[in-house]
């Protein structure tokens, strides 16, 4: 298939875009710095993102970066038009979206600080891979950070398994609502009918039709029904990098290069296979069976520190939603404290500078605080001060473990957004852009949520700047009771004899406190 084909395609069936947070500039800066080398100023950084689609990941890092100039290219048309009357609604001047074929961009198309290509490498033929590596190396400053993800093996050899079979199944068929529509019924029928004498067969099908459930059509048709769809082991893509003069620096979610997830006994056994760090990335995916990759590369001859080292953490904001099991949290007590974060992950202590730092992540949350901040705050709280050099450096240590853990995150910025509404609260523009088409929108965390209050789904449209509170309540009431479907008008004509409009002013500061937290709100 060639790029023309594709582009032809992703007219015929839009993908919606998305954004992508462990793609943002900022998340490539702090990986660098990690690694030992520092970034081009990512306020006013140069950004350019490859197969962009509808240009929504990038319109997100433009509004969080003002100062920065961000380039999206894409072949298809139907996305460019779409990001650019986003684009024009926002008015935004700091972004630039182009329809434009990959093959054509030569060194004077300009340099970047960051280059993004998501969903892109597998999925092109192997002139077009080779052309992304060239542009990472041609058109990536000097000290730059370039973002590719791409399909792997071994993972994505189950995968493939019932691609090979859908694309078979739906092979003849001239629509693509009909591929779509029968390559879902054929892998329903396959995964209930299969006959498996090894017990292995049958696992492997349901849990490949649970995936493909969770699928959007769109998603199904470009990734699993495309005709060009090629993984690569890690240590193939390195290789492929390295040809262009690129190296590897990390992958964009630290926590997957992390050998810890094992039994010390595993990790001496990797760490005896081989020194390298590639072949040491390589043997972790073949013990995940991994499919997918989001790998971050730089040119050959910066210095990357192989394991990043506490001391770094000194520069960056902390944030995190932390919380004690046990509450109330007495931070002078030697007892240990067990805190909660994402996906139930803990950290224990009985460091009373430590627990004191976590209970003010947990508090801030979802506002970063930078390290100095945070230190200078636990500090503070302890009745008992400790030594300030020790206790700074097991602060560092104990954040670095975290962010290893995915239990933390690290930023060079703080993200722009307040917790606490005004008198005339204001709400992402994109974000009340996207919610006239849905209930998925991008909080300026540059991260997609879903809205699945209606009440707070339609107060985010209303939080234009010009409305406060009683003008709320005005417009939600309205809005309830010409709809006729909102649980707030059932509550009001079943259990309560409160009016509707009273029944909206006792829910408006819940939804803009939900809001707030979601990070949804600006100044």
């Amino acid at each position: 298939m060639g790029i023309n084909t594709a582009a032809i395609n992703y007219e015929t069936v839009h993908y919606p875009g998305q954004s992508l947070a462990q793609a943002h500039p900022d998340r490539l800066a702090t990986l660098a710095l990690l690694h030992g080398f520092c970034t081009p100023y990512l306020a006013t950084s140069r950004i350019l993102e490859l197969g962009c689609g509808d240009g929504t990941n990038l319109i997100s890092v433009a509004l969080s970066l003002p100062e920065a100039m961000c380039v999206g290219i894409d072949l298809a048309e139907a996305g460019i038009k779409k990001g650019r009357a986003y684009i024009q609604q926002l008015g935004l001047k700091n972004i630039d979206l182009q329809q434009y074929n990959i093959l054509e961009i030569e060194g004077d198309f300009g340099q970047f600080d960051f280059i993004i290509a998501h969903g892109l490498y597998a999925w092109v033929p192997e002139n077009v891979r080779d052309k992304i590596l060239s542009i990472c190396k041609t058109n990536l400053a000097e000290k730059g950070v370039a973002y590719v993800s791409y399909n792997t093996y071994p993972g994505a050899y189950l995968r493939n398994m019932v691609r090979d079979m859908m694309r078979y199944h739906v092979g003849e068929m001239e629509t693509a609502q009909q591929k779509i529509e029968q390559a879902r019924a054929f892998v329903e029928f396959i995964a209930d009918s299969a006959r498996d004498d090894s017990e292995v067969y049958r696992p492997l099908l349901m849990k490949e039709r649970e995936r493909i459930r969770g699928f959007l059509d769109s998603s199904l048709f470009h990734d699993d029904l495309a005709d060009c769809n090629s993984p690569v082991y890690f240590s193939e893509f390195m290789a492929h990098a390295a040809r262009y003069g690129l190296q590897y620096l990390s992958e964009a979610q630290f926590f997957e290069t992390q050998a810890g997830i094992f039994p010390p006994d595993v990790v001496e056994v990797l760490n005896r296979i081989s020194d390298s760090r590639i072949a040491k990335e390589q043997y972790l995916d073949f013990l995940k069976g991994r499919r997918f990759r989001q790998t971050l590369l730089c040119h050959a001859e910066n210095k990357v520190i192989e394991n990043p080292q506490s001391e770094a953490v000194i520069q960056f904001y902390i944030a995190a939603p932390l919380y004690p099991e046990a509450q109330p949290c007495d931070v002078n007590s030697q007892a240990l404290a067990v805190f909660r974060g994402p996906k139930n992950s803990a950290i224990q202590t009985d460091n009373p500078l430590i627990k004191a730092a976590l209970l003010r992540l947990g508090s801030t949350w979802p506002r970063a605080l930078h390290f100095s901040e945070l230190f200078n705050e636990a500090y503070n709280a302890c009745a008992i001060k400790p030594d300030k050099h020790e206790s700074e450096k097991a602060l560092a240590d104990m954040l670095l473990r975290a962010y290893a853990g995915a239990v933390v995150e690290f930023h060079t910025i703080p993200f722009s957004f307040v917790v606490n509404p005004g008198e005339f609260p204001v709400a992402s523009p994109l974000a009340r852009l996207q919610s006239l088409n849905g209930n998925k929108v991008t909080n300026l965390r540059h991260y997609t949520i879903r809205i699945e209050d209606p009440v707070g789904h339609r107060l985010l449209q209303l939080l234009d700047g010009s409305r406060n509170r009683a003008d709320l309540i005005d417009a939600l009431s309205q809005w309830v009771d010409s709809e006729n479907v909102d649980f707030l008008k059932q509550a009001t004509e079943t259990r309560s004899s409160k009016t509707i409009r009273e029944k909206v002013a006792d829910q408006l500061e819940t939804s803009l406190t939900e809001l707030g937290h979601l990070a949804l709100l600006t100044a």
